[in-house]
């Protein structure tokens, strides 16, 4: 989606119809994002500033963001210095992706002044820069790195010191253009003049976004449309009459963002799902695209880049979890490894019994100061000899009483062994429930829940008690589905929710699912009062039960069900870690089109 200098405009446009507004509340619900909690004009409003690198943007939000309860020292800067201040004004760079938000303040020394708010746009370098009305910096929440590169290029003896500076204190400046330039600079023949004599090879696309700023690949793609020419034509190929309606094209485009002749338009695609939009009209879609005008471009902008970030936001904490789930499943595999081989050591300690019984048998026969005997083993069914090291310093019965105390040894280790083993292997089956978990999971919500178990399972250090209490989002309820009889069927979302939706949730005669001996989500059936368990009730619920599983592409899915009252929960076991009995067993292939009769989405 292009944010490019015409979208910024629209998006601003939009806002400085709501001026002015009274600035109620300042959070920052992400490192990226700050949100400005605003009324005036009889309308309430929340103004988003997102400076992430991918989804940066300036728009009245839509929705809800969660207000941390404890905010960075930068949100507090911005608290101090225009909570309770009045946006008046909100000015764009022309055809930039900056802008200008200026405050009326009240300072008890100065009386009332004014302050800015500069928005800079422009993707991994977004900034946001906090003037005072002599144009100076208070602050910026992207420090720059002038001073570092600045010693670089001492260190390399270049001596351009060309990078602007973002201390505070230091003049504000607008950040350098590249050497490209702005579109309505050139008149026809320099534009002519620098089309001809650019390599014959350069596409248009190539050529307008390396020499003018404010463009995007959509404006190109309609810029070079209306001349009948595309993106990909070759700058040697254009004619000099097509080349007269390159430019005509151009400037018709300049002066229509010039002068905020917006008329904002979104894409679709042929399913119906908004994809792009754009402050002009989209006259040339791409093919499968269909192009519609709308009313509010902040609307739509907020409607894509929302779910965008989301499905961003999904895919990192995804790909990090996985990675410290790895990890952990790591350290645990071969913790149990080393265990097994301590518990094959110790199972040599029958040899230790044997040998310190022959050498009680047969103490007479040794002569002190033997290092080795070969003694006839009567417990070995074939009486074969066994070579026995022996202390030169001991006796035959101390060196027996030696190899007993290793059987001793050995089989008090033998037995701790093979709990730490049991534990390890509890461990390792709920780490790969939770690696199921996350590979079922379909939205941020589903991953954040797996992400607090994970944390409060493998935490190994207590929380400090000095430490504040974070404000939290309302706890996700689980997954619920409705069947055509008017039967409740429940899934819980993670470990921590199974055993809270089992023990807590269900009643003693409701019946739970869970896949045999395969990880996945609990499934509980709370029948509608009068009804008894159908075909079609039971089949629902195990396919949910097979579906929220690791057998999810399985065939002949084993899936136990029983009464709850015979499900326990063994003391000290792990989250979602059950015991039961008095079930029964269904055998199912999953069929994820029976459950869109439930209302499930492969993609919610």
């Amino acid at each position: 989606m292009p944010i490019d200098a015409p979208v910024i405009a629209n998006l601003t446009a939009e806002i400085r119809g709501l001026l002015p507004l009274k600035i109620d509340k300042i959070f920052q619900p992400f490192p990226e994002e700050f949100v400005f909690s605003c009324f005036g004009s009889g309308v309430s409003c929340k103004l988003l500033i997102s400076l992430h690198p991918q989804f940066f943007r300036l728009t009245l939000l839509e929705g809800e963001r969660i207000n941390p309860s404890q905010p960075s020292a930068f949100c507090m800067l911005l608290r101090k210095h225009f909570s309770g201040a009045k946006l008046v004004k909100i000015d764009v760079v022309p055809f930039e992706r900056i802008c200008c938000l200026t405050f009326e303040t009240y300072d008890q020394f100065q009386g009332l002044s004014h302050k800015s708010i500069w928005v800079e746009l422009t993707g991994k370098s977004s900034n946001l820069i906090i003037v005072s009305k002599d144009n100076l910096i208070i602050d910026a929440w992207r420090k720059n790195n002038a001073e570092r590169k600045n010693n670089a290029e001492r260190k390399n003896g270049s001596g351009q010191l060309g990078s602007r500076e973002l201390a505070a204190g230091a003049k504000y400046e607008l950040p350098e253009t590249g050497g490209r330039w702005k579109p309505v600079t050139l008149s026809w023949e320099q534009f002519a003049n620098l089309v001809t004599s650019i390599p014959a090879h350069i596409p248009l696309e190539k050529l307008l976004l390396k020499h003018w700023y404010g463009l995007s690949s959509l404006a190109v793609h309609e810029i070079t449309r209306l001349a009948d020419l595309t993106p990909q034509t070759l700058s040697g190929e254009v004619s000099e009459i097509k080349l007269q309606q390159l430019y005509d094209a151009f400037t018709k485009w300049s002066e229509a963002l010039a002068n905020e002749r917006f008329e904002p338009s979104a894409l679709y695609q042929r399913q119906g799902f908004i994809v792009d939009c754009w402050a002009f009209t989209v006259q040339f879609p791409l093919e499968g695209h269909t192009s519609q005008k709308v009313e509010s471009l902040n609307r739509i902008v907020n409607q894509i880049m929302e779910q965008k970030l989301a499905e961003s936001r999904f895919q990192l904490l995804k790909s990090s979890l996985e990675h410290r789930l790895k990890n952990l499943l790591g350290k645990a595999q071969s913790k149990l490894a080393k265990q097994q081989a301590e518990a094959d050591a110790a199972e040599q300690g029958d040899s230790y019994r044997i040998a310190g019984e022959l050498l009680t048998t047969y103490g007479s026969q040794i002569r002190k100061g033997s290092t080795e005997i070969k003694l006839r083993n009567h417990y070995d069914p074939l009486n074969s000899e066994l070579n026995i090291a022996l202390n030169p310093a001991l006796t035959a019965q101390e060196n027996a009483q030696a190899y007993f105390k290793k059987y001793q040894k050995a089989k008090k280790g033998r037995l701790a062994i093979a709990q730490q083993i049991g534990k390890t292997l509890e461990t390792v089956a709920y780490l790969e429930s939770v690696a199921t978990l996350i590979e079922n999971a379909y939205n941020l919500q589903d991953l954040k829940l797996v992400q607090t178990e994970l944390e409060m399972e493998t935490e190994s250090r207590p929380a400090r008690r000095s430490a504040p209490k974070s404000k939290k989002e309302p706890p996700a309820e689980p997954r619920r589905f409705l069947t055509p009889e008017g039967d409740i069927i429940l899934v819980g979302r993670n470990n921590l929710q199974n055993d809270h939706l089992t023990f807590k949730v269900a009643g003693p005669e409701d019946l739970w699912f869970h896949t045999q001996k395969i990880p996945g989500s609990h499934v509980i059936v709370k029948l509608k009062p009068g009804n008894a368990l159908t075909e079609a009730t039971l089949n629902y619920a195990c396919q949910l039960a097979v579906f929220y599983s690791k057998a999810r592409e399985s065939t002949k899915v084993p899936v136990d069900y029983t009464s709850r009252k015979n499900v326990k929960k063994p003391p000290g076991s792990k989250a979602g870690f059950v015991i039961y009995d008095f079930f029964k067993t269904a055998i199912i292939t999953p069929k994820p089109e029976l459950l869109q009769k439930l209302g499930l989405k492969q993609d919610s």
